[in-house]
C-alpha cells in the first residue's frame, strides 16, 4: 500500500513543508522564513504553510505527518521541549498537528531525524554505528549504535553543540559558556570572522556563514582563518565523541555542511590531532548528500520509523 507523508522541518531561521513518499522521494516542498515569536505563532505559520502545500497538490493525500524539532524533543509524548536559541518550550506539537489535520503525527529532534534519514535513504544504509552532526544556526548530534538510535537515560543524547570547546568562552543560552554551538554554528562563524577583523555587513547584504565560505573559497585571508577555526572547533568535538562511541562513519549535515570543501582539510587535521588514532583507524567522515533537503527527509524518516517502530525509534 502506498503511503504519502507530510513532512515538516522546523529550523532556527526557516521551516520547510513537503510531500514525500516512504522511499524519500520529494513530490513538492516549500520553504518559509521563520520570524521570531512564541511557539504558538511559529505553529500557526507552519499550519498555514502546510495547508497551502496540500491545497496546491490535491492528488497527494498524506496519511501521517513527520516533524523535526530544533533543540530538545520528547518523541514519546510529542512535545517540543526546548529550543535554547529561541526560548520556545513545552509545545505539544504532535497534538496540535494531529487535531488540525486528523492524521497521526510523529516528531523527533532534528539531528536524530536526519540520522534516521541517513540510515534509511543516505550514506549509512547498511551501517549500524555512526555519528550524525548537524551544523546550521545551531549544532545538534545523534548517535546510531548497534543499528538503533541511542537516546540516553533521559532522551537527550547527542547534544554535541553543548560540548565545551573554549573554557570561560562565549555565554550560551543553554546556561553555560564556551559551547561548540557558540563558535562553530552559523552565527558563531560570523562572530569569529568579525573578531578576526572582518566586516559584518557589505553594501549589498548582511554577512553570513555562506558569504564567508564563498570568500574562503576565493582564498580571502580572513575567511580562510575563520574556517581554520571551524575545522579546529568541530574537529575537537568530533574527535572527543569518536573516542567515546567509536563509530564507523561521521556524517555532517545542515547548511554549513554545504561548505565542507572549504574546511575539510582543517577538520581532518584537528580530528587526527585529538582522536585516539589506533582505536579509530577506519573512521570515515563525509558531508551529507541531502543538502537543504536533509530536514525534510529526516521528517519523512521519523514518520516511517514511528509507524513501524523501525531501528528502535522512540524507545528509551
Amino acid at each position: 500500500m502506498k503511503h504519502d507523508i507530510l513532512a515538516i522541518d522546523i529550523g532556527g531561521s526557516k521551516y520547510m513543508t513537503g510531500l514525500l513518499n516512504e522511499e524519500g522521494g520529494i513530490y513538492a516542498a516549500n520553504r518559509c522564513a521563520c520570524t521570531p515569536g512564541s511557539g504558538e505563532k511559529v505553529m500557526a505559520g507552519i499550519i498555514a504553510a502546510a495547508r497551502l502545500l496540500l491545497e496546491k497538490n490535491p492528488d497527494y493525500r498524506p496519511d501521517c505527518i513527520g516533524v523535526t524539532i530544533p533543540g530538545l524533543a520528547d518523541p514519546k509524548m510529542g512535545y517540543w521541549v526546548e529550543a535554547s536559541f529561541s526560548g520556545i518550550n513545552n509545545i505539544p506539537v504532535a497534538a496540535i498537528l494531529s487535531k488540525e489535520f486528523g492524521i497521526p503525527v510523529y516528531i523527533d529532534n532534528d539531528a536524530q531525524a536526519c540520522a534516521l534519514a541517513e540510515r534509511l535513504f543516505g550514506a549509512c544504509r547498511g551501517v549500524g554505528d555512526f555519528l550524525y552532526l548537524t551544523v546550521s544556526n545551531g549544532i545538534g548530534g545523534a548517535i546510531f549504535a548497534k543499528d538503533s538510535l541511542y537516546y540516553g537515560a533521559f532522551g537527550n543524547a547527542g547534544e554535541l553543540g553543548h560540548i565545551t570547546v573554549v573554557e570561560n568562552g562565549r555565554p550560551c543560552k543553554c546556561g553555560k559558556s564556551g559551547c561548540l554551538e557558540m563558535y562553530a554554528a552559523g552565527p558563531g562563524i560570523v562572530r569569529n570572522y568579525m573578531e578576526l577583523g572582518g566586516c559584518g555587513t557589505t553594501e549589498k547584504r548582511e554577512v553570513d556563514a555562506k558569504y564567508i565560505a564563498g570568500l574562503a573559497a576565493k582564498e580571502d585571508p580572513l575567511a580562510v582563518e575563520t574556517f581554520k577555526l571551524e575545522g579546529y572547533y568541530l574537529g575537537k568535538a568530533i574527535a572527543g565523541a569518536c573516542n567515546l562511541i567509536n563509530p564507523r562513519y561521521v556524517i555532517i549535515g545542515g547548511g554549513v555542511s554545504l561548505a565542507f570543501a572549504v574546511y575539510e582539510k582543517y577538520l581532518l587535521e584537528n580530528i587526527r590531532r585529538f582522536i585516539y588514532r589506533s582505536a579509530n583507524k577506519e573512521l570515515k567522515i563525509m558531508p551529507s548528500a541531502f543538502g537543504y533537503n536533509g530536514g525534510l527527509l529526516g521528517a519523512a524518516a521519523v514518520a516511517v520509523c514511528g509507524r513501524c517502530k523501525k531501528f528502535g525509534w522512540g524507545t528509551f
